[in-house]
């Protein structure tokens, strides 16, 4: 998935930044994702949420990892989150290289308890696919990408990632990163 991915990053660097933020959900066979993208120079981040039940988390209380990589992608393997990073992240490249466009995205799995035997990487990569062929939300501004997420997280899973989407360096970076197309 990774060599594969950096043949993709190759391409998107060079495109134009897509034009709104975009929101797509989806989910399949006990993992669903919550993909917002953001017309920005490209960069990733996965937020991996597995709620109690699920295979990866016994307990009662929601845990979580993440990993990112920034425009020049990352120097080590993305330990936290490790093959579903970049499970995740191959679908991504392959729909913004069919758009010809690129974009900073952030991406949110969150484990349900109906997947309480992990299946390897293939349902990651196959649930992100799934997420990205159906119809996306689009808005004008970031901070209603931002909140429409908020909201699916507290109607269709009962709880409010606002502490997980304040951890999100990709979100972190659009909001305190200036770049050349603010002055052109």
């Amino acid at each position: 998935d990774d060599m594969i991915g950096k043949n993709f990053l190759e391409r998107i660097r060079g495109y134009k930044w897509i034009e709104d933020y975009e929101l797509f959900l989806g989910e399949f066979m006990g993992n669903c994702y919550l993909i917002m993208l953001f017309p920005n120079a490209f960069s990733y981040e996965l937020f991996e949420l597995y709620l109690p039940g699920s295979s990866w988390n016994p307990g009662n209380e929601i845990k979580a990892s993440t990993d990112m990589e920034g425009f020049h992608g990352r120097k080590t393997y993305a330990t936290a989150t490790a093959g579903g990073y970049y499970a995740s992240r191959l679908p991504i490249l392959e729909y913004l290289d069919g758009i010809k466009k690129q974009a900073s995205v952030l991406a949110i799995r969150i484990e349900l308890p109906s997947y309480w035997a992990s299946l390897g990487v293939w349902v990651v990569r196959e649930s992100v696919r799934k997420a990205l062929a159906n119809r996306n939300l689009k808005f004008a501004e970031r901070s209603e990408l931002v909140e429409s997420a908020r909201k699916i997280g507290m109607i269709k899973f009962g709880f409010d990632p606002e502490k997980i989407i304040k951890k999100s360096k990709v979100l972190e970076n659009l909001k305190t990163q200036t770049n050349l197309w603010k002055w052109v």
